[in-house]
């Protein structure tokens, strides 16, 4: 299933040595403390619950745990990492940050895979640095990542030679060392900012009393520049060792196999022979609530939040499992009662929230928070406290438990039947944690059997009492925000929650739906027109109101069906003095619900359903994206079907809206990075108009009544649309449901197309210094650009190309001269309004190395011109390109998006399946010919980002 975490937290902690492209998987909502028998034989309740009965969990002599699941999503593949129970916080006081450092020494060389060998093998076998090779860095963790194919017994081979490398063979080259360091600072900088100077303010309160406030993970830059090798390799040796480690294989092959693979790699690993103690370090109790009020100049956001400090609950047993699942129940309808109360007009916070998760590996948290205007403060923080007193006094409603039941029950229903189809990665993550924090992991049956037998016995009484329990930890009050902000003293807000506490707080009215979305259905509309594309298994049917509708059965997920559909026009055709409305006129009829619900109700009579859509306008369309569980597709196409007949006009909603968007917008280029993005994209089109940023004036201008008459015209007419449609579908059920609820939908006979609004690059070289921000960091983007007509062969150019730069320009700007975290590259043609190319190269830098940088760039670009490329780089992407297509064609969202593109430009859909005759014609000179059309010293833009103190100190 999946589990809560304190996303914020991670989000600041975890260092990863790749580009950030892994999030580690969240975990379950710890469960509550409760008394337990003091003698005599265990409760059934308290045994552990075993581990999935389809994974194997082993020990080596040596004291290496081994994990083995078979799991064949996807296919051909498999997910091997190497979790050691050691970070941040076990580094010595000359080692803050040295846990992170070797975590990325990982990749430079090893016992068997000296230099850059390591990354060299996996990108020769098509697995990309970042999204299949990664590792993260955590306070208590490091954990290593790799995907390797298994249709080649070769490569799993030497993934496990890998895995056994990071264990005890990384060389700590001395030159490595040396380059690695400006990548490790590069890290830093891009991390450098609003939210982590308001963090390392925090720190000390929310880790009050403990070692974590001063093991930061990305640690100290003067650590990090001037450590030495002996002291990066004491903390390896220390720590990476076998009794501390695990081995998790998730993919497509058998448990005996692997088994002994693994035997065979890690049986010889020696054990220290006298092992440093491995600390538990923990969170001390305070009785006193602590506040922390601060501002910073960046922060483009007011937020306040409640903790509440637990100490770590046990997660073995069925009575473990059972305070999960009340706590889970509890969070989902106080979560409830939040969104309604920040829809209102004059709401007392922008977005709020309610969760219990872990905070630290031994320490969980139950917390609420809020943004909030930034002169609202102490209202939003009093709306939270009454909201669980509210709870706590009161209680909840039988009409929410309900539907929380009904909702967490779909969820567990769906984990079984997406059981095979989940990606191998999901598995990997949940076993880690099994390893690291001994979460249980029952498998997906027997926790749906979990949830079938407990949730049907939470009494109300039970799940209100958690307001009490729950928040009787060590309270932290944390509030952040800019400079700007109106800001309280702790004692108001000590004094506030007295107040919230005197208050005669009502009892909460649960307004539930009542009938159903749509009371009568409509007169269906036939198909007039079948016709197939075998090759594919996509039929084609046209009703009789012109509407197109594309389906392709699969087997790829068992309860999931995406949908898309698109009709040419868009706000193109909006004249600019109504684009304002335009532009946010979808997300404005959003807010105000469907058919006979507002949104509240609309959010409520879904429960326990999976069914969801989007209507959408954008510059040259209008259309919707959703999806459903194939049980729920008449739902999906019955809101389809209001979307267009019953779009609801709701002004509360509305000026609730406005207010949020007004606030947000308001602050928003306190931020650094959003002026570059904003001023940058002025810049590149030159000023027009409809790439202005949206400011609080541009928000008083949308009209609720334009706003509506946009909407309705856009999707007046029905005829000219197209529906695509893919997933676990059964053409016969599916057939009746589409003539009813699209076959139905009104039509005008319009012709329509998009217009051209003039949207244009500037000519020739254009270049923009943008001075924001008070970070020794630079941002730079570098734009070429021109006409160039599409074809399967010039986009697959532009994509060779851009994957050819990416691999270069990795190992000159980061591998070699360390003067980059990461480096992004992209290339990509327009097909409307104009046929035209851009390729960009984008990265984060000190300020100082700007202009190296930028020239390597420009000299690995001359040289790909006149040289080529080697036949190395020719066959690393041609593998990636052919080993991700592989998987894409096992994944709905792929076809979808592709089958759209297709119908919408009138291409063959059958070429989707085949991209080697593509791939098959790249060689050097194709990627030196690509390099000469694409990039050019005579067009382009250049925008850099910098400090505002010219002179600002870099480590």
């Amino acid at each position: 299933m999946p589990k809560a975490s304190s996303a914020w937290l991670l989000a600041l902690l975890l260092c990863s040595c790749g580009s950030p492209q892994f999030t580690t998987p969240p975990r379950a909502a710890p469960p509550l403390p409760s008394a337990q028998a003091s003698a005599g034989p265990v409760d059934e309740l308290d045994r552990p619950l075993p581990l999935d009965a389809r994974l194997k969990k082993g020990t080596l002599d040596n004291g290496l745990t081994y994990y083995i699941l078979p799991h064949k999503k996807p296919e051909n593949r498999a997910q091997i990492w190497l979790a050691v129970n050691a970070g941040a916080v076990l580094e010595d006081d000359d080692q803050r940050g040295l846990a992170h450092f070797v975590e990325h020494m990982g990749f430079n060389g090893t016992k068997r895979f000296p230099k850059q060998a390591l990354v060299d093998f996996v990108e020769k076998s098509g697995v990309r640095f970042g999204p299949d090779l990664n590792a993260y860095t955590s306070f208590d963790e490091t954990v290593y990542m790799l995907q390797v194919p298994t249709d080649k017994p070769d490569l799993l081979n030497r993934g496990l030679s890998v895995l056994r490398d990071w264990a005890d063979g990384v060389s700590f080259d001395p030159g490595e060392v040396e380059k690695e360091r400006g990548v490790v600072l590069e890290e830093w900088r891009l991390g450098r900012g609003a939210g982590m100077r308001l963090f390392d303010k925090q720190a000390p309160v929310f880790f009050h009393g403990s070692k974590y406030a001063e093991r930061i993970v990305i640690g100290k830059p003067e650590i990090i520049k001037n450590a030495s090798r002996d002291t990066l390799v004491r903390f390896y040796q220390d720590w990476y060792r076998p009794d501390l480690m695990a081995v998790v294989a998730v993919g497509d092959f058998t448990t005996a196999d692997i088994e002994a693979r693994i035997k065979s790699e890690f049986s010889s690993l020696k054990p220290p022979a006298k092992p440093r103690p491995r600390a538990t370090v923990t969170l001390p109790a305070h009785d006193n609530t602590l506040v922390s009020i601060e501002t910073d100049p960046e922060m483009p956001t007011t937020s306040v939040r409640i903790m509440s400090k637990l100490p770590a609950r046990s997660e073995k047993s069925a009575r473990d499992y059972r305070r999960m699942l009340s706590e889970r129940l509890f969070n989902a309808m106080l979560n409830g009662r939040l969104d309604e109360l920040r829809r209102l007009p004059d709401a007392p916070f922008l977005s709020a929230g309610s969760s219990s998760s872990m905070f630290l590996r031994h320490a969980d948290v139950f917390q609420q928070s809020a943004t909030v205007k930034d002169d609202g403060v102490e209202r939003g923080f009093g709306a939270l406290l009454e909201e669980v007193l509210r709870v706590e006094r009161h209680g909840f409603t039988s009409s929410e438990l309900d539907r929380a039941r009904s909702q967490l029950l779909r969820q567990y229903q769906h984990a079984v039947a997406q059981r095979d189809k989940l990606d191998a990665r999901s598995f990997a993550s949940e076993i880690v944690r099994n390893f690291l924090r001994e979460e249980t992991m029952p498998g997906p049956e027997a926790e749906l059997a979990l949830a079938e037998r407990f949730l049907p016995t939470f009494s109300l009484d039970e799940i209100n009492q958690l307001s009490k329990t729950l928040g009787k930890g060590s309270r932290v009050i944390a509030v952040t925000g800019p400079s700007r902000m109106v800001k309280p003293t702790s004692d108001a807000m000590i004094a506030m929650s007295r107040d919230v506490a005197s208050r005669d707080i009502k009892p909460y009215e649960d307004a539930a739906p009542s009938g159903p979305l749509m009371a009568q259905k409509p007169a269906p509309g036939p198909v007039v027109k079948t016709s197939t594309v075998s090759e594919i298994n996509v039929t084609e049917w046209t009703l009789k109101n012109g509407v197109r509708v594309i389906v392709k059965p699969t087997t790829f997920s068992n309860d999931e069906v995406k949908l898309t559909a698109f009709s040419p026009g868009g706000t193109s055709l909006v004249k600019d003095a109504d684009y304002d409305s335009a532009k946010f006129a979808d997300e404005i009829v959003a807010m105000g619900g469907l058919g006979p619900f507002d949104a509240i109700k609309l959010r409520k009579s879904l429960a326990g359903k999976v069914a969801s859509v989007s209507a959408r306008i954008s510059e040259l369309e209008e259309g919707f994206s959703g999806h459903a569980a194939p049980a729920d597709i008449e739902l999906l196409l019955q809101m389809v079907n209001l979307s267009f007949t019953a779009p609801r006009r709701d002004e509360n909603a509305f000026a609730s809206w406005r207010t949020r968007e007004t606030e947000s917008v308001r602050n928003r280029r306190l931020s650094p990075d959003r002026t570059f993005f904003e001023d940058m994209l002025l810049f590149s089109t030159q000023n027009h108009l409809r790439r202005r940023p949206t400011t609080p004036e541009v928000l008083q201008k949308v009209d609720l009544d334009k706003v509506m008459a946009i909407y309705k015209d856009r999707f007046a007419d029905a005829g000219d649309f197209t529906f695509v449609l893919v997933g676990n579908i059964e053409l016969d059920r599916l057939k009746p449901l589409v003539e009813t609820y699209l076959g139905s939908l009104p039509t005008k006979g319009r012709k329509e197309s998009w217009r051209d609004i003039n949207v244009a690059w500037p000519n020739g070289v254009q270049t923009k210094t943008i001075v924001k921000g008070t970070e020794p960091k630079s941002r730079v983007t570098l734009t070429f650009h021109g006409a160039e007509r599409w074809t399967r062969d010039t986009d697959n150019d532009l994509r060779m190309l851009a994957e050819v730069l990416r691999i270069r320009l990795r190992e000159i700007l980061r591998e070699d001269m360390g003067g980059v975290y990461g480096v992004t590259v992209g290339g990509a043609i327009t097909r409307r309004p104009k046929q035209e190319f851009t390729f960009n190269v984008s990265f984060g830098c000190s300020p100082e190395n700007v202009d190296k940088l930028e020239k390597a760039i420009f000299d690995e670009v001359k040289v790909v011109q006149e040289k080529g490329i080697g036949d190395d780089y020719i066959v690393k992407v041609k593998e990636l390109r052919r080993r991700a297509h592989e998987t894409d064609l096992k994944d709905n969202g792929y076809w979808t998006r592709e089958l759209e593109r297709a119908y919408r430009f009138g291409d063959d859909p059958r070429q989707i399946v085949d991209i080697t005759p593509l791939l098959d014609k790249v060689n050097s000179d194709h990627v030196r010919a690509a390099a000469k059309k694409y990039i050019t010293t005579k067009q382009y833009v250049l925008g850099v980002l910098k400090p505002e103190n010219a002179g600002a100190a870099a480590p």
